[in-house]
């Protein structure tokens, strides 16, 4: 049984688990999961069909027709032209399958379009969120997807280096956004896992702000959240130094921080609840002066997108278990002054959690 088979098999267990018939994908990570096949998400609806007994099934413009029937020849394809429009293949497709046939659809990806295709011909009954279901489909990383997640984040590393040693004083946002992106790709990387978050200042208080002209000053903190993307995985990492110089202040803030990650590491370990990772963190945050300042959980999960399963969060209850791959990003946020966030990849093995992300979590300062 090959690689792709395995997780087929995987996929039709969870369906016998959850009282489901079939899983319908569009193209995107779990799509490429099961197939080994990459298909744009776009104007043109597309599914693969998987049954709870094996069999395969795919509704397909025309013009993958090549790529699709080399990769996936059991498969029954539906195919459909731009001058026809998908409606006839939907129509043979619940031919196939039967109306009958209770179908599990991806929520956080499924659109209105595909949605409707499928309403006019399976009741509403018969088409369920199985977001729930598929959670346990790529939460355990095989060999191959840790060895491209480890290149990623080796990548992602060199390229920081690289954007320090260029120096940080007197840049602006966007230009060391756009340095870094060109570091990535010179050290091998096929891609970003997202655009990076590069913020100085008062706007590192932001998690998730956008770069812009203001220029890093002395004494000014730089929160730096990328990562590049090797294969199908994703690095994301964040470090957080200082331009010169760290105010007594800002760096009790940092310490604090870079204890809760170091306390969230030492929660990973096999047999603990995913949610004690983030409580053991978070409880050195909340215990510091600077309690008021947290405003997010502790981590998610990371692979063939930025969040996925399991979430880092302490109403997490499952065990940790190994070929888990998550973050642990512990950040505190002060508005108009400072926000320290210092984020690690790690991977579950049996011996406990391994941290895949090797940059020093020390405060630093950068000319």
């Amino acid at each position: 049984m090959d690689l792709f088979e395995k997780r087929q098999k995987r996929a039709q267990s969870l369906l016998n688990e959850f009282g489901l018939d079939a899983f319908a994908f569009l193209p995107g990570p779990n799509f490429a999961y099961l197939t080994d096949v990459h298909l744009h998400l776009m104007e043109r609806p597309t599914l693969f069909i998987l049954t709870r007994d094996g069999g395969q099934a795919a509704v397909m413009p025309a013009l993958e027709r090549l790529k699709w029937s080399a990769a996936m020849p059991e498969a029954e394809t539906f195919y459909w032209d731009d001058a026809d429009g998908p409606d006839a293949a939907f129509a043979r497709l619940a031919d196939s399958l039967g109306t009958d046939t209770t179908i599990g659809v991806e929520g956080l990806r499924m659109r209105v379009m595909e949605y409707l295709a499928l309403a006019r011909h399976w009741p509403q009954s018969h088409l369920q969120n199985a977001d729930a279901a598929l959670t346990d489909l790529r939460m355990l990383k095989d060999p191959g997807e840790v060895q491209d997640l480890r290149r990623a984040i080796e990548i992602s590393e060199h390229a920081l280096g690289d954007l320090y040693d260029g120096g940080i004083g007197g840049r602006s946002e966007r230009e060391l956004v756009a340095r870094l992106k060109a570091a990535m790709l010179a050290h091998g990387a096929t891609g970003f896992s997202f655009d990076p978050i590069i913020l100085t200042g008062g706007e590192a208080a932001n998690p998730h702000g956008d770069p812009s002209d203001r220029i890093v000053e002395p004494g000014k903190v730089l929160l730096t959240d990328f990562g590049a993307s090797y294969g199908d995985m994703h690095a994301d990492i964040t470090r957080t130094v200082f331009c010169d110089f760290a105010s007594d202040e800002h760096a009790a803030l940092y310490d604090t921080v870079r204890r809760a990650n170091e306390a969230g590491h030492a929660a990973s370990q096999i047999g603990n609840t995913v949610g004690a990772v983030d409580r053991a963190a978070t409880k050195v945050l909340a215990a510091s002066p600077f309690a008021d300042l947290i405003l997010h959980k502790t981590g998610h999960g990371l692979g063939r997108e930025i969040h996925e399963a399991p979430q880092i969060v302490h109403t997490n209850d499952r065990k940790l278990e190994t070929g888990m791959v998550f973050t642990i990003e512990p950040g505190l946020y002060r508005q108009d002054d400072i926000g320290v966030r210092i984020e690690d990849n790690v991977v579950m093995t049996e011996t406990g959690a391994e941290c895949l992300t090797s940059l020093s979590r020390d405060l630093l300062t950068k000319a």
